[in-house]
């Protein structure tokens, strides 16, 4: 196929001596090359004229371009021949081997042509593992390439790891397709921070050139173990119109140690920066009664991994049941970020002016690389003395023996028969026997009515917090529409309807499901015909506006409107 390339026509200052032979060379450098490595085509001619050269398909073009004139001597005529150069970069897109050329330069009604070069070009190999944020030579010479970018190479077990997708160009992207992500082998915790679905170049200079760059798929995650791990490249096709490049990134490695040991006995778990806090909803009480602790623990790492603060408690202090946990935790770039309360109910069961002790907890901190304890304030608690109050007996009696006499006498069998039947005919007995049963009924069902409902709390408060946040996704399409920016509208209204059906279809608003997907699970679960249409349409509306394809300005700002509706009207489903 030929293809229009250099576009450009010498501008001679002279011709070389009338009637020297014309001629056009094409050189490619190199002869060999990768996938994506850059190439050079230089076409060097003696005559003035427009120049096109047979390119292979799918070539893509670069954007440095060079022209002048030098010249050179033939040592056999002594003559000085002038040429005059063109030549542009650029590069292949897919292996094999491919026939550059002939360049034709035309002058008047004559054409001359080139030789033609054949240039080999081979699969791009394993990408490189990298331990830092580096660019290697080879990927300076390509029109555009990949990394990881990592927070840091090296970290402790439990401490978050920021990673994102970063792409550098020599032209100025259109768009991105295809995107399949870096993956990081073994278990791990995952979670998206990308806080727009809109991808912002600016121009970065690294090692004297100029690129365009942006960064994409923002995660925090937290390896589970120790030792070295390998994040796998990630791959996408960048556009600058209908021509892409396809990219695979270099890969990179990350260290995790593991905690230093003799962690203190409060150790929670967590690593990172924390702060804890106490409260007591009253301090004037009568024995017996109940009160209200709550702890809580707040700042930045792994708080979601960290596990219950143990309570010290001494005598006169009961606690009943478990702890009712209430989270309030988002993913930034500090990692769970956010804080966790703890609500206990607590029995004071002796009297007088008694103290609360304090609470303490450890955590590491990586940035000290040390064991950090902190402690919650004790408190002064105000008991008066209650006479219809009993405090029960756990105590175990005691056998004694004396010398010579058996513990347990021996008893005839008349003796035995007529005891048992005495015992088993009483009232006593029977009382003895079905009080303590009934009672445990009842405090079993009492508990595991408790638990019902303590975990019923929990489900709802989750669930309310995800309908939050699907709210704070539509309120930030409010905010785009309002500031005209709207591709970022558009994307922010899909993302906050894939979130509310996945909080719908699966009871997770952070699992993302494809449109097809919703639509057919949506018809499974027989949602009303009419809402479905209607949210298909939101989607296609959205999709069409971002392509390009011409939405009105009333139309536009209605689709947050109908997108809240909808999202609405489903979840109360």
């Amino acid at each position: 196929m030929k293809q229009a390339f250099l576009h450009s026509v010498f501008l001679f200052v002279a011709l070389c001596s009338f009637g020297q032979k014309p001629i056009v060379i094409l050189e490619v450098e190199p002869k060999e090359a990768e996938v994506g490595e850059m190439l050079t085509i230089t076409v060097r001619a003696n005559v003035q004229g427009e120049i096109d050269v047979d390119l292979p398909s799918g070539f893509i073009h670069g954007y440095e371009i060079m022209n002048g004139m030098n010249q050179e001597i033939d040592y056999n005529t002594g003559k000085v021949i002038n040429y005059f150069y063109l030549s542009q970069n650029g590069a292949m897109p897919k292996a094999g081997t491919f026939k550059f050329g002939p360049a034709y330069v035309k002058r008047g009604n004559k054409v001359y042509r080139s030789n033609t070069v054949t240039v080999t070009i081979r699969k791009e190999n394993t990408a490189p593992v990298t331990n830092g944020n580096e660019i290697s030579a080879k990927q300076l010479r390509q029109p555009a390439f990949g990394i990881i970018e990592k927070s840091k190479s090296v970290i402790y077990e439990g401490e978050p790891l920021i990673l994102n997708a970063k792409v550098y160009s020599i032209f100025d992207p259109s768009h991105l397709e295809d995107y399949q992500e870096y993956k990081l082998d073994g278990a791990l915790d995952k979670h998206d921070i990308t806080t727009s679905s809109r991808i912002t170049v600016r121009e970065e200079k690294v090692k004297r050139n100029t690129y365009y760059a942006f960064e994409h798929d923002k995660k925090v995650i937290f390896p589970i173990g120790t030792g070295k791990f390998t994040i796998e490249p990630f791959k996408l096709m960048l556009r600058r119109g209908i021509e892409g490049v396809p990219i695979t990134s270099s890969s990179t490695a990350i260290e995790v140690k593991p905690l230093p040991g003799n962690a203190p006995k409060d150790f929670i778990g967590g690593v990172g920066v924390f702060t804890v806090t106490s409260s007591i909803d009253q301090t004037k009480l009568k024995q017996g009664d109940v009160f209200t602790l709550i702890v809580e623990v707040a700042g930045y790492g792994n708080l979601q991994n960290i596990s219950e603060p143990k309570l010290n408690l001494p005598k006169g202090f009961v606690v009943y049941g478990d702890a009712i946990v209430k989270e309030e935790i988002s993913f930034t770039s500090r990692g769970a970020e956010g804080k966790i309360t703890y609500e206990y109910n607590i029995q004071v069961t002796k009297y007088g002016e008694l103290v609360f002790p304090e609470t303490t907890l450890s955590y590491f901190d990586p940035f000290k690389e040390q064991y950090v304890q902190i402690r919650t304030e004790p408190a002064t608690l105000s008991v008066q003395k209650n006479a219809g109050f009993k405090i029960s007996d756990n105590s175990t009696s005691t056998l004694v023996e004396s010398k010579g006499q058996d513990i347990f006498p021996f008893k005839t069998s008349n003796e035995v028969s007529t005891e048992h039947s005495s015992i088993v005919h009483s009232p006593v007995f029977w009382a003895g026997v079905t009080v303590p049963v009934l009672f445990g009924l009842f405090l079993g069902l009492f508990w595991r009515k408790r638990e019902e409902n303590v975990e019923h709390v929990v489900k709802k408060q989750e669930k309310q917090q995800a309908k939050v946040g699907i709210q704070n996704v539509f309120s930030e399409a409010e905010n785009a529409l309002s500031n005209q920016d709207y591709t970022n509208y558009y994307g922010l209204i899909e993302k906050g309807l894939q979130r509310s059906m996945g909080l719908y279809l699966r009871n997770d608003d952070s699992i993302i499901l494809s449109k097809s997907t919703i639509l057919e699970e949506l018809r499974l679960k027989n949602v009303d015909a009419a809402k479905i249409a209607a949210l298909q349409q939101l989607f296609t509306s959205c999709e069409e506006a971002r392509y390009g394809f011409g939405v009105s300005p009333e139309n536009r700002d209605a689709l947050i409107v109908s997108a809240k509706q909808i999202s609405q009207s489903i979840l109360k489903a």
